[in-house]
């Protein structure tokens, strides 16, 4: 999964993953509202969700794409294995890490 700050950008990347085989099929949620701390402001997004449907095998492939192509500095992977474990991105799971991880 990831998400990308319009449905525009999210069409493009679902198409893009989709025309080059790295995934099956991509469901695009189009109206999600996010809140999240950024550059030190809490910020307050409209964005699009994509679920992207691909082989265990292609993880890896598949999230260079996906930050090659991404308008995000840092963007959300969040995988969903094929024994139900979740896993982040390591650059994703950093900057959750630092913004919870003060008091």
């Amino acid at each position: 999964m990831t998400a990308l700050p319009d449905k525009v950008a999210a069409e493009k990347l679902a198409f893009l993953l989709v025309e080059t085989r790295l995934a099956a099929c991509v469901n695009i949620i189009p109206h999600i509202e996010s809140v999240y701390f950024w550059d030190k402001k809490l910020v307050r997004d409209q964005e699009s969700k994509l679920i992207i449907k691909t082989s265990s095998s292609r993880r890896l492939e598949v999230t260079e794409y996906i930050k090659k192509h991404h308008p995000y500095e840092v963007p959300e992977i969040t995988v969903i294995g094929d024994k139900g474990d979740v896993a982040m991105d390591a650059d994703y799971w950093a900057w959750l890490e630092e913004y919870v991880g003060q008091k």
